[in-house]
């Protein structure tokens, strides 16, 4: 690929955001930095993001952003992978699209 990757964070699939929630609260340097009540919540460690998902299946939804986002579109699609939709814009202000890993994690690519 011709354009440059970069890992942004780790979103992980919780049955209980808030429960979670309190329990990164309390790791020193943790710091929460948007929360979503009941869906999701999201802590800067450092230079790099944990998110925390209300999600039944569990797995990781891994943040990758993309110099070229189209162009990762385009590559992936050429090297025989399927997104699960062209890159797109989403409710919370990010442009992004959805890859899944024979084990079912979540590969999000994003604007970067």
């Amino acid at each position: 690929m011709g354009v440059s990757l970069s890992l942004e964070g780790l979103t992980l699939h919780v049955l209980d955001v808030e429960r979670s929630r309190e329990f990164y609260e309390r790791i020193p340097g943790a710091n929460l930095v948007g929360h979503r009540p009941g869906e999701f919540a999201v802590f800067q460690i450092g230079d790099g993001l944990i998110g925390l998902l209300n999600w039944k299946q569990r797995g990781f939804h891994v943040e990758i952003g993309a110099s070229d986002l189209d162009g990762v579109y385009r590559d992936l699609r050429a090297a025989g992978l399927e997104p699960s939709s062209p890159p797109r814009q989403r409710p919370w202000g990010e442009r992004t699209f959805n890859l899944l890993d024979p084990d079912g994690n979540q590969l999000e690519f994003q604007d970067g």
